[in-house]
């Protein structure tokens, strides 16, 4: 097809992010045509959001992969700890834990790929507290007014 030029850019990063326009180099000379305006590029990063970033054992968890452009005919792949999610039906922006175990707990990012590019966001923590501890601490305070309240006794009866 005459008049048809393209522009391809392979493996497309934030420092991609320009305005383009088209020239024509015929003997030597440049010329920019200024029937064609040009068209500017913005490439933004993709982000993991945690919501909550620190939870307890058995809460709920949603990690959001965003970016602040419209990407078309995406596929989002998690990653736990550097490794590949292989979850049934988590192709899609949003991964939900529930409910939230110490396992869960560690490092997660994103990818988002289409036909034409790749993008992976940074690394996020997720910091996930133990139920056991909140158990202990209750379990001593419980045991403490226990002796507490015998020693009363003891007194009581000492003293009549």
């Amino acid at each position: 097809m005459r008049n048809q030029h393209n522009l391809t850019i392979k493996n497309l990063t934030e420092a991609d992010s320009a305005e383009y326009s088209l020239t024509i180099q015929k003997h030597g000379r440049t010329r920019k045509l200024s029937h064609f305006p040009g068209v500017t590029l913005v490439v933004t990063g993709v982000r993991v959001q945690l919501h909550p970033a620190v939870v307890t054992e058995g809460q709920t968890v949603r990690l959001t992969c965003s970016t602040s452009c419209p990407l078309t005919d995406t596929a989002y792949i998690w990653y736990f700890n550097s490794r590949p999610l292989n979850l049934p039906h988590s192709q899609n922006k949003h991964l939900l834990l529930d409910p939230v175990s110490s396992q869960h707990a560690g490092r997660y990012y994103c990818s988002v790929r289409s036909s034409k590019t790749s993008l992976s966001s940074s690394e996020e923590t997720l910091t996930v507290r133990s139920l056991t501890g909140k158990w202990e601490a209750a379990a001593a305070a419980g045991v403490s007014a226990a002796l507490l309240a015998l020693i009363l006794v003891m007194v009581f009866l000492w003293i009549s």
